[in-house]
């Protein structure tokens, strides 16, 4: 998960050249592939809030009514709070790190890390502050810093890892919580870098800590549970991706299973980084993957091949662990991809900086132009870099339909975010939320050619991400305008910008049923409660993220939006977990059963 960046990356991060010949997975293969005037303050505002407490008990009333009738869109409403569910909770930084998840108790600033500041403070258990390992960027900055730290090895970094990936979450505690709630999904970021290996039961794992490693043993330990980035390698650069053991996720999905839940594995991170950001896993590299994609010979491009084997090994857990495979919702094949590339590039605020996201060749861009055709209202997809965002997508959707899956009953969601367009393709003239609209209208003028109605309706999802903590129209801050559209408190400003920014739901219905027709199944994989994307700013009261929550999910379920909350815990998150731990947002609002969100680790500390 990223949002927009109140401070754009530099020029130097943009265009930096970082950087080791194949792609290579964990175990040595290759893929294949103002009051009112006229009374007294006191009294106006009294009678106005009475005005909206009263409106918000009718809304919530009328929620209670049509919530078990959505309960397929929305999750429900839970028998023992009383409270609207969405339908699903993000798993987030857990088998795909993401820093600010890790700041320590006082470390919480910005969301989206700016490219000069490093944050991430520890991976508990093992490492918890300054004497156990250093701070860090993003997953692959921390791998490298834990091997080559003073006392580091391969042995004791992969130990770190899967430490902190055992002990993070308890699968029959806080699964049993969540489908108590009667959410129904859970949505799992998950590092493309996999292993055939368990370090539960490797026999050079096991051997005593106090017997060094040979150097050999060393090698075959980074071997196994590691990833070689192949663009990095192209360019002489020695990154790797500590690996996500497939026996890990398979009893993962196991445990979904027997506590009624099922999972989307939404593939977050690629190799070189799809997007800019620390969920990119290589921040504050530069990103390369777009610039090794290769659209003209899609059965060895790598990316694709990656997605090829990956749907593969989903595909035989039907035989080979059948309760695993019931626990399985669906793949999202690529999280929020080319987000932030409108940022750079001609037609951008930054047009001399290149872009990470380069053009499609003018020969796949005019064939693929041309399949799309005009949609309807006359809306085109016009030409520019994020083609080639949306040809990975349309072929991973044709890579979809050649498997099985959707006839076992797995789903395909797809994830679109507006970021990807430059500006200056919008008309002149519009706002934040019009740019949004004409965005939307694009990505479903796309989406029309590229899937059939029957698809649409049942087997493949559409997914747009929406944050009010990045939509200037929609934010919230303690110190109100200019900073934020409203004042954390003020009733009526929150009350209206809350009733508009939630219609967000109701024009990504709108636009879609214009260019699809009735029906198809809409999703937004990611919000929160979040009002602005800085802790220094945004809204911590429990009333103004009470009514952020319940208006996106009233809204969402008025219109048949699948939502899925980000994210469902961050004990180490500080500040930001008010907003953005469900966890810790339950306990704000008196939920039984949920205590702060917090750890008995000390993140950032050292040991006593």
């Amino acid at each position: 998960m990223v949002g927009y960046s109140s401070i754009p990356p530099s020029a130097e991060a943009a265009n930096g050249t970082s950087s080791a010949d194949s792609a290579t997975y964990a175990d040595g293969g290759k893929p294949t592939k103002a009051p009112a005037s006229g009374c007294n303050r006191n009294v106006c505002v009294a009678i106005i809030c009475g005005i909206l407490g009263l409106l918000g008990v009718i809304s919530f009333s009328r929620y209670l009514i049509t919530n078990a009738e959505r309960s397929d869109v929305t999750g429900s409403t839970s028998a023992s709070t009383g409270i609207p569910m969405p339908k699903g909770v993000n798993l987030g930084s857990w088998l795909s790190l993401e820093d600010y998840f890790y700041v320590g108790p006082s470390g919480a600033s910005e969301v989206a890390t700016s490219d000069d500041k490093t944050v991430g403070s520890c991976l508990p258990p093992l490492h918890i502050g300054p004497d156990t390992g250093p701070k860090w960027n993003s997953e692959t900055d921390l791998y490298a810093n834990l091997t080559s730290m003073e006392g580091g090895s391969i042995k004791r970094t992969i130990q770190i890892f899967h430490g902190f990936r055992t002990s993070y979450l308890d699968w029959d505690e806080e699964l049993a919580q969540i489908s108590n709630l009667g959410v129904q999904r859970v949505r799992v970021p998950i590092s493309w870098c996999l292993t055939d290996h368990n370090p539960s039961t490797d026999p050079i794992l096991g051997k005593d800590d106090d017997i060094p490693l040979s150097e050999e043993e060393e090698a075959e330990l980074e071997r196994r549970y590691t990833c070689l980035d192949p663009f990095f390698a192209k360019r002489g650069e020695q990154v790797r991706w500590p690996a996500v053991p497939k026996t890990f996720l398979a009893s993962f999905l196991e445990a979904c299973s027997r506590h009624n839940l099922k999972a989307t594995l939404d593939i977050h991170t690629y190799p070189g980084g799809t997007s800019i950001g620390t969920f990119s896993g290589v921040w504050p590299r530069r990103c390369l993957f777009w610039e090794y994609d290769d659209p003209e010979n899609v059965e060895n491009d790598i990316g694709r091949g990656l997605l090829r084997d990956f749907f593969a090994w989903v595909t035989s857990l039907r035989d080979s662990d059948p309760l695993a495979f019931e626990g399985i919702a669906g793949v999202t094949p690529m999280n929020e991809p080319g987000h932030l590339a409108g940022l750079f590039g001609p037609g951008s605020g930054n047009p001399n900086v290149k872009s990470f996201l380069p053009s499609l060749p003018d020969n796949v861009a005019s064939d693929f132009l041309a399949k799309l055709g005009t949609g309807n209202g006359g809306i085109r997809v016009p030409d520019g870099p994020h083609l080639r965002v949306l040809k990975w997508q349309s072929d991973a959707i044709e890579t979809f339909r050649r498997t099985t899956l959707a006839d076992d009953g797995i789903e395909l969601y797809v994830n679109v975010h507006e970021s990807v367009f430059t500006p200056s393709l919008a008309p002149k003239g519009l706002d934040d939320d019009e740019k949004l609209e004409y965005a939307t209208g694009i990505f479903g003028a796309w989406w029309a050619k590229v899937t059939t109605p029957e698809e649409r309706t049942s087997s493949i999802v559409l997914d747009m991400h929406r944050y009010h903590a990045w939509g200037p129209s929609c934010q919230g801050t303690v110190d109100g305008p200019p900073s934020g559209n409203y004042t954390c408190g003020d009733a009526i400003a929150t009350s209206e910008t809350l009733g508009r920014c939630a219609s967000w739901a109701g024009v990504y219905r709108k636009i879609m049923n214009e260019q699809l027709g009735e029906g198809a199944r809409l999703m937004s994989a990611e919000f929160s409660a979040s009002t602005h994307h800085s802790v220094q700013h945004s809204c911590t009261d429990t009333s103004t993220l009470r009514k952020t929550y319940f208006a996106q999910v009233e809204a969402a379920s008025d219109h048949e939006v699948e939502l899925f909350w980000w994210s469902w815990k961050m004990p180490h998150g500080g500040m930001f977990r008010p907003a953005w731990s469900f966890k810790h947002f339950l306990h704000r609002l008196g939920v039984e059963g949920f205590g702060p969100d917090e750890s008995e680790i000390v993140c950032g500390s050292r040991p006593m």
